[in-house]
Parts: structure tokens; C-alpha cells; sequence
């Protein structure tokens, strides 16, 4: 097969996240399919004996989801030395030369932020059925939708926090910046530069610049690396793409459709659950023992949505994509950036419709260039 670097380095990547998923989802269904959950959910409720009733269950509960949380990445570990110490050391990915030790401490710290989310997801569902009994999957859907909006007005300060952000200083452009906001029209608090060389927005292709936040506490940030070495032009165009993510309320749309899709994916547990639950001895729908289950179940329909979930993804990227394009009028900064992200990502300009269709949140490299190129045919040929 004559593939190109980045589609074996895609191609690796895929297999490697399959992997961990495919894990994950044996270590649930080992637990919900033999005495392991009932038996984790007895050692839980013990060790939050002596406890006044509403700290009890708490307890319990965080001990259970804790012991899940690290079971399930103590699987996934093998995936992740296989990745960083072997596709990243291959592909140069990984920045520094990757060590064991390293990869484990980047292991831990992804631990700690999976397993608050997790005990949030654990609370949420758990006061759902206490409070809503067999109608808990939309309770919960709903209450996780708000829980995620509550985080979109927290992204700011976080964000500012993990990243060392401080104010762009780089002359001109932050004024620029600001005008292509007002122009938008979004409203932002501040434009910083991103300036941890390490960071969540190394890891996709479209995050070298992010609007973070609702309403006038928005902030925009841009990372180290376009502040040292992007032209104005090939910046404004990015950050133009991140704030019609905005103008268009593309963050609420999405909450939408994820809060949605995560009250089907619980009924459909709630529904098995209902066929299986006796024989599985997960009849009390309030019993710790079923959380493997809602999650084996809720996560493989999560999964099975994600067609769905890409799909209204790639329009609203189309969409950003020509709002920045007649925002800044800049075709070829267009062009020359995802030129320049693509290299930096290694990704493939044109993969096959189903890695699309399932993997892929944006249009290809080839359809977002041919929309730049259609964008100044349409416009007398003025890039």
C-alpha cells in the first residue's frame, strides 16, 4: 500500500484509540457480566460505614467510581505507552524524547481529570433516578447538558489558569484581533497569548487559536507558537474561523444535540436494563452495581451517534470556515494556514468516507481548499 506519512500516522492513531475504547468497554462488560460490580458496589457501601446518610452515600459512591476510573486506565495504559513511546517517538509527536516515566505522569494527570468528570457524571445520574425514578435518562441527559454549559462559562478562567496567559503584546496584532471581533460581531473580555508550550491546544488540528467562554466574559486565546512565527494575516483567519463558532452559537447548538443524544443513549440503557436487569441482578435501578452497566450501554449509543454528531460538526466548520473567509478576505492566509496546521497534524488531505464519517469533525484539507478557491472565483478573483 503506498500511503503517505500522515496516513499511516492517522491510521496508527485510530487503531491505538480503537484499542483503549475496545478495552474500556470489555473491562464494563467484565464487570456488569459476572460478580465484579455487585462485589465492587459491597466493598464501596462498606467503606462508608458510620457515616450520616447523605455523606455515606457520597463516600460510597466516590470510592466505587474511583476504583472504576482506575481500572479502566490502568487498561488503557498499554495503548498510551504504545502511543507516545512508539508512534510518537516515530512520528516526532511528542515533542521531547518521550520515557516511561514521562508518559505516566501525563497518564495520571488524564486520570485525575477523568475521574472528576466522572464522579460528576456519577452524582448527576445518581440524584436523577433518587429524584425522578424511571425518567431519570432525560433528568440526567438534560442536567449534563447544564453541567457542560456551566463548564463553557468556567472555560475562561481555566483556560487562562493551565495555559500562563497573558495579554498579546505582539504590535498590532492584538488590535486587529479585536476589530475582527467587534466586526463579527462577538464580544470578548480580553486577547491573550497562550503561552504554556505544552498544552490541551496542541492536540487537534483546528486549536492553535480558541474562543473561550459566553457573553462579554469571552476570551481569545492564541497560542506561543502562531504569536512567534504566523503572519497577521495567516492569525486573523484562524481566530476569524474560532469566532463564527460563536456568531453562529454553534457551542449552544452542539450542548443541544449532546444533551439530546445523551438522553436517548441513558433510555436505551434504562430499556435493556428493563430486558436484562433481573437476570444481570441489577432489578434496583438505584443500586451502584448498575453504573458499569449505564455506562457499557450509554457509552456504546454515544458511540454509535458519533456519524451524527461529526456530521452536524463538519457544517458548522463549513460554515466558520467561509464567515472567516469574508470576515478577513484573506483566501490565501486561508490556504497557507491549514497548509500549515495539516503539516503540523499530519492530516490526511483526502480520507476515505468512512474515516470521515467517523472520525473526522471537519471537512477534508481538499474540500476546505476548494471552498477557498470557489470563495474567490465568486468574488472577481480577489484573494
Amino acid at each position: 500500500m503506498n500511503e503517505t506519512k500522515a496516513s499511516r500516522y492517522q491510521r496508527l492513531k485510530r487503531r491505538t484509540q480503537a484499542a483503549g475504547v475496545v478495552a474500556g468497554g470489555v473491562m464494563l462488560a467484565i464487570l456488569v457480566l459476572t460478580p465484579g460490580a455487585q462485589a465492587l458496589a459491597a466493598w464501596a457501601t462498606s467503606v462508608s460505614v458510620g457515616a450520616s446518610a447523605p455523606i455515606a452515600g457520597l463516600v460510597a459512591l466516590g470510592a466505587f467510581i474511583t476504583c472504576a476510573v482506575i481500572l479502566w486506565e490502568l487498561i488503557a495504559l498499554p495503548s498510551a505507552l504504545y502511543w507516545s513511546l512508539s508512534v510518537g517517538r516515530r512520528y516526532g509527536r511528542t515533542g521531547a524524547e518521550p520515557t516511561v516515566e514521562g508518559v505516566l505522569g501525563a497518564q495520571a494527570r488524564a486520570t485525575v481529570v477523568t475521574l472528576v468528570a466522572a464522579c460528576v457524571a456519577g452524582m448527576v445520574v445518581r440524584a436523577a433516578i433518587w429524584l425522578t425514578g424511571p425518567w431519570w435518562w432525560i433528568a440526567s441527559g438534560l442536567s449534563l447538558a447544564g453541567v457542560l454549559a456551566v463548564a463553557l462559562g468556567a472555560a475562561p478562567w481555566l483556560l487562562g489558569w493551565i495555559g500562563d496567559a497573558r495579554p498579546v503584546s505582539r504590535p498590532g496584532l492584538a488590535e486587529r484581533l479585536a476589530d475582527l471581533a467587534a466586526r463579527a460581531p462577538v464580544r470578548v473580555a480580553g486577547i491573550d497569548e497562550w503561552r504554556a508550550r505544552r498544552s490541551p491546544m496542541s492536540t487537534s488540528a483546528g486549536s492553535t487559536a480558541i474562543v473561550a467562554g459566553v457573553g462579554g466574559a469571552r476570551r481569545v486565546f492564541v497560542s506561543r507558537e502562531l504569536i512567534e512565527d504566523w503572519s497577521d494575516e495567516e492569525v486573523a483567519v484562524v481566530v476569524a474561523h474560532e469566532l463564527a463558532h460563536h456568531a453562529h452559537h454553534d457551542l449552544w447548538r452542539t450542548l443541544i444535540v449532546d444533551g439530546a443524544i445523551l438522553s436517548a443513549a441513558f433510555g436505551v440503557a434504562e430499556v435493556i436494563r428493563g430486558w436484562t436487569g433481573q437476570g444481570l441482578g441489577l432489578e434496583d435501578r438505584g443500586s451502584l452495581a448498575v453504573l458499569p452497566f449505564i455506562a457499557l450501554v450509554a457509552g456504546a449509543a454515544w458511540l454509535a451517534a458519533t456519524p451524527l454528531r461529526h456530521a452536524q460538526s463538519r457544517r458548522q466548520e463549513r460554515a466558520a470556515d467561509e464567515f472567516a473567509l469574508r470576515l478577513t478576505g484573506g483566501s490565501e492566509a486561508f490556504g497557507s494556514a491549514l497548509r500549515r496546521l495539516s503539516a503540523r497534524h499530519l492530516v490526511e488531505e483526502r480520507p476515505a468516507r468512512a474515516v470521515r464519517w467517523l472520525y473526522h469533525r471537519h471537512p477534508t484539507v481538499a474540500e476546505r481548499l476548494a471552498a477557498a478557491e470557489r470563495y474567490v472565483i465568486q468574488n472577481g478573483g480577489r484573494r
